[in-house]
């Protein structure tokens, strides 16, 4: 059988620096749309022939990232490249080091926010992301297949926020809703107060509320004193090693478990909060995790769900007692 004509042809190392070369060194932003379509072509065909022999090219790209200091574009694509044919740590630290250097003007915003929640889920402190983004003039976008919903500013913070590890993102939340000021200030709170942990909440009650809106002053007040908890069912509907199962299996990929649980008992988070232990907080965190991963609609309303329920198990008055708000 013949090779198809359109076949990637195999490069060396040589080669392929060759081919980056004449790629690279361009900012989409600063292209029309002819110039733009050709560097397109050029960039599909890099991304062809790397993919088509990832065991010779993945090494030589590694090494073409690892000296490029000023082309953020390449460091970005060729990045994006890199984890698409290796999910190695090395391959996601490149990726994180290029989401934080490029211009967000030159990035599709969905697929940047996509990127950095990724990988905040594998591990990795994208807390500076997320300052990044909230500092962004322009940091919002569309969802064509969710009937064209925007991602405002806020929720690709909680995209990004939210699937990071609560050590990384609370100390960066911490800081931007004390030292931040108007939109920036507000998200970093309402974000700081979804978290639903004992770090956040001592963070919370010495927080100054000065600059945020009526609202937004009104919430913190609110959680600092009673805050609105779920009420726990007794007797249960559901035992904890129902819920316990079918969180092990989300979280292994099979979501029919827990799906089938929403399905038989709509309100279950009454049961979750009356049968879930300390020790099983680190389950539902790693749930919300999972849920807000997918950076739709839906995941929000996951999310704020399982805040509610994490914070019913986790509010004490200990916690907020004795708040006296940062001068700062």
């Amino acid at each position: 059988m013949l090779a198809s004509a359109s076949a990637a042809v195999a490069l060396t190392c040589a080669e392929l620096d060759e081919q980056l070369k004449r790629t690279y060194g361009f900012r989409p932003s600063q292209l029309g749309p002819e110039a733009r379509e050709l560097k397109s072509e050029q960039m599909d065909a890099v991304w062809d022939v790397v993919q088509a022999d990832p065991g010779t090219l993945a090494p030589c790209l590694k090494a073409a990232l690892a000296r490029t200091t000023d082309d953020t574009w390449f460091l970005f694509d060729g990045s994006q490249l890199l984890a698409s044919v290796e999910q190695s740590r090395e391959a996601k630290t490149f990726l994180l080091d290029a989401l934080s250097r490029v211009s967000l003007d030159d990035v599709d915003l969905r697929a940047w926010v996509a990127a950095a929640s990724a990988l905040g889920m594998d591990g990795l402190d994208t807390s500076k992301l997320g300052r990044q983004w909230l500092s962004y003039p322009r940091a919002e976008y569309f969802l064509p297949e969710h009937g064209d919903y925007r991602v405002d500013r806020g929720n690709a913070a909680m995209f990004i926020f939210g699937t990071l590890d609560e050590r990384y993102a609370t100390p960066m939340l911490t800081e931007i809703a004390r030292d931040g000021d108007g939109e920036a200030k507000a998200i970093a709170t309402w974000l700081l107060m979804s978290q639903a942990t004992p770090e956040a909440l001592r963070a919370l009650r010495s927080l100054n509320t000065r600059g945020l809106s009526a609202g937004a002053a009104a919430s913190v007040k609110a959680l600092r004193t009673q805050p609105t908890l779920i009420i726990p069912r007794h007797p249960p509907k559901t035992s904890r090693e129902e819920f316990l199962s079918a969180f092990a299996a989300l979280l292994a990929g099979d979501e029919t478990p827990f799906n089938r649980l929403v399905e038989t008992v709509p309100d279950g988070e009454r049961d979750l909060v009356a049968v879930a232990t300390p020790a099983d907080l680190d389950v539902i965190r790693k749930v919300r995790r999972y849920y807000i991963a997918r950076n739709t609609q839906h995941a929000i309303e996951y999310y704020n769900q399982f805040s509610q329920i994490l914070m019913t198990l986790v509010w004490t008055p200990t916690l907020v007692k004795d708040a006296r708000p940062d001068s700062r």
